[in-house]
């Protein structure tokens, strides 16, 4: 057995300056990021050496029970510094022997749940760890192994206080991976992203008992410091520390993604695909002329017999991949009572294996926070903004890892420059922001929407801006014009109000998204709105962005706004730099 006389503090220093042990008690900084007493030992006066210390001693005065609680951290301390462990160690821990014998960690894959930007819990995705392996029985089994919140209130001030200052209830569950893929893919539409991990038996054993110890403690859930993306990336950094180099500011769930990628520590990848996903993969898989046909055959042309329809069909399918589409349009069209249940069409395809892992990949998309820098100009001043997106991407960026065009903004800060008065304010604070251009389609219709919580400017009487907080959203369709081109068209209402005054308005919408060669991008917007502000009029506004994305990180943008109302005209230019990071 270990006694702490025989470890000087130099060794117990070294020791817990070591990142492992870091990991094991998910300190960040000598700062602890987990204070259940339950799991912090040294909870009144933090410090990795004194947690180190206190294990330890313990682990001296109650050895089963130090180990039943700390498996993962005394199995590391015993081979760091070479001391034996109990023979029947496991024998004394009835629950967690239980655990290790139903929850087998043979190997070991991270899953990506794809976003929906709807969604507060999962507008970024969401991210956790599989398990699988032979159980005491020797049956194959399955395991999630999850970290994350439920959302309780409906109120979205309260909900961002919660999230980010006083912290949420956060949950640690372990439960078969099938209901995993039922919730995700079934109900929810939304893609598992599978990538298998490379780790030794030593290191998926010391996981496994880590996981043990999470399962057991309460943690406060902040979604800009703790989140499952968080957890999940320090969970992971036990089979490779260099994880580490990518805990930014805010990490998000495609951040561990593209860590685990960039690091090496990814051996394979799998994909296991919502039925919508699929449908719109294959779309932009085939001819853009049979797709049409096919949509036609199967939605449009109702006086066609079965049997005109299913020869027409076939013809089509001589494709693995448009037999495919034909299936799974087919399949929706049933659903619907479009075409009787019975209605088949016979193809080639069903033995055909179609790999979609390279198609809108989570790694490849941009990193989601952003500084950037605009200057503008006008009849009447010119000026600079500087920005701050915390977490988030915009509608204008490179969106084309995205399963359609869309826009998530979180506590996004923009403060305006102007040079000929040496003003400097606070242009907007987003609180919460987004839009969906969903394109629309028979065999999966999907409203489009845009949800906006914050403060920022709008045009007063003389077209002049002025800042308000603001509450607003709309809802409308949007349709795909061409492979590269989604048009929409939406319509709502809000709310303003600077303090001393408030104003309701309502609002209409039209514009279109095009992806262009050059890696550029056109963003084309019509607005008209009865007023938004205070003493305004009812005014319409165009505004276009030209986007060029020199690489996955960094975009410049060029940017037109007209404003017009029954007495004034307004145009303004800008020039615009983004970083993502």
């Amino acid at each position: 057995m270990f006694s702490t006389a025989y470890a000087s503090n130099a060794d117990l220093y070294n020791l817990s300056e070591q990142s492992i042990w870091s990991l094991l008690i998910h300190s960040k900084e000598n700062r602890a990021q987990i204070t259940d007493p339950k799991f912090l030992l040294s909870a009144g006066s933090f410090s990795a050496q004194s947690e180190l210390k206190l294990t330890l001693e313990q682990f001296q005065q109650h050895p089963y029970e130090t180990f039943c609680r700390f498996p993962a951290r005394i199995s590391y301390l015993s081979e760091q510094m070479k001391f034996d462990l109990p023979e029947d160690r496991f024998s004394k821990c009835p629950e967690l022997k239980a655990f290790l014998e139903h929850v087998p960690f043979d190997s070991l894959e991270l899953v990506y749940a794809s976003e929906v930007l709807s969604s507060a819990t999962s507008m970024m995705g969401h991210i956790f760890i599989k398990a699988s392996g032979l159980n005491s029985r020797a049956i194959p089994v399955e395991h999630s192994l999850a970290y994350y919140t439920e959302i309780t209130t409906f109120n979205p001030l309260k909900l961002v206080i919660e999230s980010t200052m006083t912290g949420m209830p956060g949950f640690f569950s372990v439960k078969p991976f099938a209901k995993d893929v039922e919730q995700y893919i079934k109900k929810e539409q939304r893609n598992l992203w599978q990538f298998s991990l490379q780790a030794t038996p030593g290191q998926l054993h010391l996981l496994q008992l880590h996981i043990w110890e999470l399962n057991q403690v309460n943690i406060t859930y902040y979604f800009q410091s703790f989140n499952c993306a968080t957890l999940t990336l320090e969970m992971l950094a036990l089979l490779e520390p260099s994880l580490l180099k990518h805990r930014g500011t805010i990490v998000s769930p495609a951040d561990v993604v593209k860590a685990a990628v960039t690091e090496g520590v990814v051996t394979a990848t799998s994909l296991d695909t919502a039925p919508h996903w699929l449908f719109h993969a294959l779309r932009d898989s085939i001819a853009q002329k049979d797709a049409k046909e096919i949509d036609q055959l199967v939605f449009a042309r109702k006086s066609l017999t079965n049997e005109t329809r299913r020869q027409q069909l076939i013809k089509l399918a001589a494709d693995p991949l448009a037999a495919r589409y034909i299936t799974s349009v087919v399949e929706r069209a049933i659903e619907q009572d479009v075409l009787e249940s019975g209605f088949t069409v016979p193809t080639a395809s069903k033995d055909v294996i179609f790999d979609f892992t390279g198609y809108k990949h989570p790694a490849k998309t941009p990193q989601d926070s952003a500084f950037g820098v605009t200057w503008l100009q006008d009849e009447y001043n010119s000026r600079a903004l500087l920005h701050y997106l915390p977490a988030g991407h915009f509608l204008h960026n490179d969106n084309r890892q995205y399963l359609s065009e869309s826009e998530l903004i979180i506590a996004k800060v923009s403060v305006a420059v102007t040079p000929d008065t040496n003003k400097i304010q606070l242009e907007e604070f987003t609180l919460y922001s987004f839009r969906s251009i969903s394109p629309d389609h028979a065999a999966f219709p999907v409203l489009s929407g845009e949800f906006y919580l914050g403060y920022r400017q709008s045009y007063q009487q003389d077209l002049q801006l002025a800042s308000a907080f603001e509450v607003s959203g709309a809802l409308g369709k949007s349709l795909r014009l061409h492979r590269d081109i989604i048009s929409y068209a939406m319509a709502g209402a809000g709310l303003t109000t600077d303090v001393t005054h408030s104003k309701a308005f309502i609002y209409a919408k039209a514009g279109v998204v095009m992806n262009l060669i050059g890696d550029t991008k056109l963003y084309i917007q019509y607005e008209k709105s009865t007023g938004k502000i205070k003493n305004a009029n009812k005014f319409a506004d165009t505004t276009a962005i030209l986007s060029w994305f020199p690489d996955r990180d960094h975009s410049i943008n060029l940017k037109l706004n007209l404003v017009g109302s029954k007495k004034e005209q307004r145009t303004q230019f800008g020039a615009e730099y983004f970083y993502h990071f």
